[in-house]
C-alpha cells in the first residue's frame, strides 16, 4: 500500500514533538478566543475587530502585510529568550485572535457567513503556514544551538506565500459576500 506523504520536508516536520506542542498551544488559544468571542457584547473591542471583516475588500494590502507579519514574528521570537516560550505564545495568540473573530461573527446573526468564509476558511492556509514556520524556527534553533534557518529557507518562504495567499483569499471572500 502506498502512503501519501506531505511534501518531503514537511512530512518530517509534522512528526516532531515541537510541532505537536505548537498545535496544542494553538488549540488552547483558539478555545480561549472562542469563549471570549461568544461572550462579547455591544461596544466591546472584539465586536469592532469582527466588523473589520466587512471593510476588508478595500484594505487588501494591509491584510496581506498583516498576514505576512504573523510569519515574520517567529524569526523575531527566535532572537528572544526563551525562544520556545515566545513561539508558543505567538501561536496561542494567533489561535485566540482567529477564534475571537469567528466567534464574534457567529454571535452576531448577520455576520455568520461572512465570519466563517472570510476568516475561517482562509485560516486553513495561514495557520498551517504559521505552525510549520514556528516549528522550523524551533527545530533549527535546537539543532544548531543558535538560530540558523539556512536548511529550510525554501519551505519557510512557502509558508510566507501561503499566508499571503490566505490574505488574498480572505479579501476575495469578503468582497464576494458583501455584494
Amino acid at each position: 500500500m502506498n502512503k501519501q506523504h506531505i511534501l518531503g520536508f514537511f512530512d518530517a516536520l509534522v512528526r516532531m514533538p515541537a510541532f505537536l506542542f505548537l498545535c496544542a498551544m494553538f488549540l488552547c488559544g483558539a478555545l480561549a478566543g472562542g469563549l471570549t468571542g461568544l461572550h462579547a457584547g455591544e461596544g466591546d473591542s472584539a465586536v469592532e475587530l469582527a466588523a473589520l471583516l466587512s471593510e476588508l475588500p478595500s484594505q487588501v494590502v494591509k491584510s496581506v502585510l498583516c498576514a505576512v507579519l504573523w510569519l515574520v514574528l517567529p524569526l523575531v521570537c527566535a532572537l528572544l529568550r526563551p525562544a520556545p516560550l515566545c513561539l508558543s505564545a505567538l501561536v496561542a495568540a494567533r489561535g485566540f485572535v482567529l477564534a475571537l473573530t469567528v466567534a464574534v461573527g457567529v454571535g452576531q446573526q448577520d455576520g455568520i457567513l461572512l465570519s466563517l468564509c472570510a476568516a475561517g476558511l482562509p485560516a486553513v492556509l495561514s495557520v498551517s503556514g504559521l505552525l510549520a514556520a514556528c516549528a522550523m524556527v524551533w527545530q533549527s534553533r535546537e539543532a544548531a544551538g543558535r538560530f540558523a534557518l539556512h536548511a529550510c529557507r525554501g519551505p519557510y518562504m512557502l509558508c510566507v506565500a501561503l499566508a499571503a495567499l490566505s490574505a488574498l483569499l480572505r479579501a476575495g471572500m469578503a468582497a464576494l459576500l458583501s455584494l
